[in-house]
């Protein structure tokens, strides 16, 4: 797998970050353990986990987190792992915020412990909180820093004026800040007119994020980044659509068996069209292409995938080498 030197950090990860929220909960002990070393085994270095990542199993621990550490100590993987984990989720039976000192401390030694790492290299805030000046929680992560238990931090579901306030207090007073934003982005996106349904604090880039992206060099790393492998799905039902991007009732209802009619959009439908000629082009899968696509930004922008078996993580090793033609980008 490629790797890059994540913008102002010295981390050198690969361009595509394994989503661990399965590990434990879909994926038993052996099957994760499969899944990481053949991921170890073709350069990949990135993993994404959360400290509420199993707490929804019988029993309620922070079972992907221990699943990872077990393995980390099995293989004598610290070295070479970059491991992201993430604290200050509300409770699962609540939405209510627990972005506070106690319950950021609370979650770090939890995730400490079970990866058996003493200190992490990147952590991020699951939730924000804007009842609390952000202000604040800048101040907090920087102890973090400053005690050893962290190296870099990020914002994970923060909206794009709780970010810009944060980056202004950290430039006027010389902090770190916020190292990356990992909210919920895919090429494939919802239609804006429906409205979101689940959890109401997960935030999605748009276009006004993107721009910022591109003027502050911050990384994004989005988590639903195929969009649950939206653009695959479609092609393999093969779709009919019309030359201006149109599809039939009849054919919309066909599609509605396997995929969310919230992306069955002109705009969606007209990417998956070209992404059909690239994927030709270039004798490319195209699950493949809709990951690669986060490579030719004119930022450092990192996918966040999970997979479920050998046969999806063989397509996410081989989407990390894709090589696009130079100034390619798909925008609307």
């Amino acid at each position: 797998m490629k790797k890059i030197m994540l913008h102002n950090t010295d981390l050198h990860v690969s361009n595509i970050c394994l989503g661990a929220g399965n590990f434990g909960s879909g994926l038993d002990e052996a099957q994760t353990f499969a899944i990481l070393d053949s991921f170890a085994e073709a350069g990949g270095n990135f993993i994404d986990t959360a400290n509420v990542y199993g707490k929804w199993n019988p029993g309620g621990n922070n079972g992907s987190e221990i699943l990872i550490g077990r393995w980390l100590k099995t293989r004598n993987a610290y070295k070479t792992m970059v491991v992201a984990t993430k604290g200050a989720h509300p409770l699962l039976e609540t939405i209510t915020p627990r972005v506070s000192i106690d319950a950021i401390t609370q979650d770090l030694a939890e995730s400490r412990q079970a990866l058996g790492l003493d200190v992490i290299d990147f952590y991020w805030l699951h939730r924000d909180d804007e009842n609390i000046p952000i202000e604040e929680i800048i101040d907090i992560m920087e102890d973090f820093i400053a005690a050893g238990a962290i190296r870099y931090y990020g914002a994970s579901n923060f909206r794009l004026h709780r970010m810009e306030t944060a980056l202004d207090y950290c430039q006027k007073n010389n902090l770190q800040g916020f190292s990356g934003v990992q909210n919920q982005w895919a090429l494939a996106a919802p239609d804006p007119a429906t409205p979101r349904h689940g959890d109401p604090t997960m935030v999605q880039n748009d276009s006004t994020f993107y721009d910022w992206h591109i003027k502050t060099r911050i990384p994004a790393i989005p988590y639903s980044a195929t969009a649950a492998g939206f653009f695959h799905k479609i092609h393999q039902m093969n779709p009919q659509i019309d030359n201006e991007c149109g599809i039939s009732s009849q054919e919309k209802q066909r599609l509605s068996q396997r995929v969310n009619l919230d992306y069955l959009t002109l705009r969606n439908l007209a990417i998956y069209k070209k992404l059909v000629r690239v994927s030709v082009e270039l004798n490319t899968d195209i699950h493949q292409l809709s990951l690669a696509y986060f490579f030719n930004l004119p930022f450092d922008a990192i996918p966040i995938t999970a997979v479920r078996n050998h046969e999806q993580l063989k397509g996410m090793i081989d989407a990390s080498n894709v090589e696009l033609p130079e100034g390619f980008v798909i925008k609307d």
